[in-house]
């Protein structure tokens, strides 16, 4: 094979020898890089949600999809009523199934049997008539379900919020929440300086450190990306302040690494909600899992790199002097962790 290589290399010459042998590389990469996104696109498509509801953590999901609508939609200070009403009718569907009342006890599912069953008190109380597609059997048979005393809100005054954010870590990791209600008075230039310095310390690949955060308090552009993401409809008028988080591409190597972005970024994120925590500063993550038309759309409003993908925005500012935060309930350790 050497031989051949060197008669191949001193017949056509050194320089485009290299140049052939490089385009042979690119070649081989493009192809593995395309066996490896079919894979990833047929493992999706057969697992995720998105195509079929066949399997218990699908309907699971779905489920959880459903009911943390519901409780957001319990945060508005002027209650919707007959919110959601597509959502709950499904959400009724699933929670009558046999395989889910049998797993009523797991956390996501007696959470979901509180929201559907506070629905119904919340309009019951106030002489609202739902009974065209929430019916009094289903609410009973709900009922008989819960096995949790809580409320799927939980109410604060923006002096306590922040009571926990210099104790101990466990603390501090359990008082951060999603805030959606925030002042008009904005967090200054050098808070945010002080909130990405310890942001940064997150852990990356190789510390190459790819993510990057667009600031922006342009409240035209603010509303603009709002809209195109659209999951924070009825909040959008007390936002005047955002975070965009972006991973660049450019910082990975090789194809293994094709999704290396979402873990660096999912990393830093989480990071960047805890410093913005301990520094006082409420804030909202809103996810980007969008179609590649939306990441275009962003184009126009942001100067982003075509190397850049946005991987989250993050409404920040100073909370309402009181507002409401949702029940979110986590899952129980058995539910996550797997000693094998």
């Amino acid at each position: 094979m050497n031989k051949i290589k060197n008669l191949f290399k001193k017949t056509i010459g050194p320089k485009l020898y290299n140049k052939f042998i490089s385009v042979v590389i690119n070649l081989l990469g493009v192809k593995t890089l395309t066996l490896n996104t079919f894979e990833d696109a047929k493992l999706f498509y057969k697992h995720s949600m998105v195509f079929k509801q066949n399997t218990y953590n699908k309907i699971e999901s779905k489920i959880v999809l459903h009911y943390h609508a519901i409780e957001k939609g319990f945060l508005h200070k002027n209650f919707r009523y007959r919110f959601g009403e597509d959502r709950v009718r499904d959400l009724i569907k699933l929670l009558s199934l046999d395989v889910i009342r049998q797993n009523s006890k797991k956390s996501q599912i007696a959470s979901a049997y509180l929201a559907i069953c506070k629905y119904y008190e919340k309009h019951e109380s106030e002489n609202v008539d739902i009974s065209d597609f929430y019916k009094l059997e289903d609410y009973k048979l709900f009922k008989k379900m819960v096995t949790l005393n809580m409320t799927v809100i939980k109410d604060w005054e923006s002096g306590s919020y922040f009571n926990a954010v210099h104790r101990d870590f466990k603390d501090f990791s359990r008082s951060r929440k999603s805030v959606r209600n925030f002042k008009e008075d904005k967090v200054s230039l050098d808070t945010i300086e002080k909130v990405i310095e310890l942001a940064k310390n997150a852990p990356s690949v190789c510390n190459r450190q790819p993510t990057k955060v667009y600031y922006l308090e342009n409240k035209d552009k603010i509303d603009r990306i709002l809209n195109i993401q659209g999951g924070l409809t009825g909040y959008t008028k007390e936002i005047n302040q955002m975070f965009v988080v972006v991973a660049d591409r450019n910082y990975f190597y090789s194809i293994g690494e094709r999704n290396q972005l979402y873990i660096d970024g999912g990393l830093f994120i989480m990071n960047l909600l805890y410093a913005l925590h301990y520094y006082k500063v409420a804030a909202c993550p809103a996810h980007w899992g969008h179609p590649i038309e939306k990441d275009k759309e962003i184009l126009e409003v942001i100067p982003l790199l075509e190397s850049e993908k946005v991987l989250c925005i993050i409404p920040i500012g100073f909370p309402a002097d009181s507002f409401k935060t949702t029940l979110s309930l986590r899952r129980e350790n058995d539910e996550i962790l797997k000693i094998v």
